[in-house]
């Protein structure tokens, strides 16, 4: 069995090239606009992976985290930040925050479901 991967992304344009590449890849994708949907669905859908944007209304990408983080059994869910922040220091910050990975978009398409596979155990790769 493949991993279900959560994307929480408000910019239907990514979230749609997000969910193609990893659906392409085997894996099934559950979506959400914005972070307290995202919430809300991680913790009903309990994914194997998530990929979050930062900046996102109602709930931003740093305020998921914390969320998520706060509870222990969500140590071993992958939380990657994929998002436009691409200064100096943006990716220590996201990390710090509580996140596996921070991606910077535009995202590459062919490299893109390789760097979110390292975060999934074998058993959960659509390509082992």
């Amino acid at each position: 069995m493949h991993a279900r991967i959560l994307i929480i992304e408000d910019d239907s344009a990514s979230r749609a090239l997000v969910g193609y590449l990893l659906e392409a890849s085997g894996y099934a994708t559950l979506e959400a606009e914005d972070g307290s949907i995202g919430l809300r669905m991680a913790l009903q859908a309990q994914p194997d992976l998530i990929i979050c944007d930062l900046q996102m209304p109602q709930m931003n990408g740093y305020e998921l985290v914390r969320a998520l983080r706060e509870q222990s059994d969500w140590h071993r869910v992958p939380l990657i930040a994929v998002t436009a922040f691409s200064m100096a220091g943006d990716r220590e910050t996201a990390l710090a925050a509580g996140f596996d990975e921070h991606i910077t978009k535009p995202i590459t398409p062919e490299t893109f479901v390789g760097q979110i596979e390292a975060f999934l155990p074998n058993t959960l790769r659509a390509r082992h």
